[in-house]
C-alpha cells in the first residue's frame, strides 16, 4: 500500500516565518484559496484519509476534498516548546547567537521546554507501522517536521545536515508500506490542480 505525506496550507506565521509547533494556527485567507484550487495527488482521489489534530491541517483535508479523515495525534507538528510564535532572528535575540547549538543537533534537537527530534521520528515510525497493517492506500495531511521524518525514516538521513533540496514540501511524499521497511514510492508527486481552479 501506499500513503501520500501532504503539507498544510500556508498560514499568516508561515508568511512570518514564525515557528508554529503545536500552535494551533488556522490557514492565511491565501492558504485557504491555495488548497481550494487544489486536489490530491493522481491516484489518490479516493483514498483514505488521516489528518494531524491541528486546524491548519484539517482545513486543508477539507479544502482537498478528503472526507471523514481520521484524526491521528502521531501525525501533530514537532512541539517547539517555548520557541514557538518567534521568528529565528528573535530566537537568537533572546536566547544567545548559541541558542540553537545548545539545543542540540540532528535527533538530538530539542526546543526548550519541546519535544526532541528522536521522540518526533518515533511517533511517525509508530504511525507508519499502524497505517501499514491497513493495507490500503491513504493521504495523510501533516506538517514539515512530519514529512522530515518520514523521509529520514525511509532514507537514513540524520538530520545533521540541512533538509535534503530533493524533499519540496509543497509537493507530497509518497511512501510504500508493506513488508520490511518502508520505501519512497514517489518524490515530490505534485497535487492535482481542480478543474476550473
Amino acid at each position: 500500500m501506499r500513503i501520500a505525506f501532504v503539507r498544510h496550507g500556508p498560514t499568516a506565521w508561515n508568511a512570518a516565518q514564525r515557528i508554529q509547533g503545536r500552535t494551533d494556527t488556522p490557514l492565511s485567507p491565501e492558504g485557504r484559496r491555495v488548497m481550494a484550487a487544489l486536489l490530491p495527488p493522481r491516484g489518490f482521489e479516493t483514498a483514505w484519509g488521516y489528518v494531524s489534530p491541528l486546524l491548519r491541517a484539517r482545513e486543508t483535508a477539507e479544502l482537498l476534498g478528503i472526507e471523514h479523515p481520521t484524526v491521528d495525534a502521531r501525525l501533530a507538528e514537532h512541539d517547539w516548546g517555548r520557541w514557538e510564535g518567534l521568528t529565528r532572528e528573535e530566537i537568537l535575540a533572546r536566547d544567545g547567537s548559541d541558542a540553537f547549538e545548545r539545543a542540540g543537533r540532528g535527533l538530538d534537537f530539542t526546543p526548550p521546554g519541546g519535544e526532541r527530534t528522536s521522540d518526533l521520528v518515533a511517533r511517525v515510525r509508530s504511525f507508519l507501522d499502524d497505517a501499514a497493517e491497513v493495507q490500503r492506500d491513504a493521504v495523510a495531511i501533516a506538517h514539515r517536521g512530519i514529512l522530515r521524518s518520514a523521509y529520514a525514516i525511509v532514507t537514513g538521513w540524520d538530520m545533521l545536515t540541512p533538509m535534503p533540496e530533493a524533499l519540496d514540501l509543497s509537493k507530497a511524499l509518497v511512501l510504500g508500506l508493506g513488508r520490511g521497511a518502508p520505501i519512497i514510492a514517489g518524490l515530490n508527486e505534485p497535487l492535482q490542480v481542480r478543474k476550473g481552479g
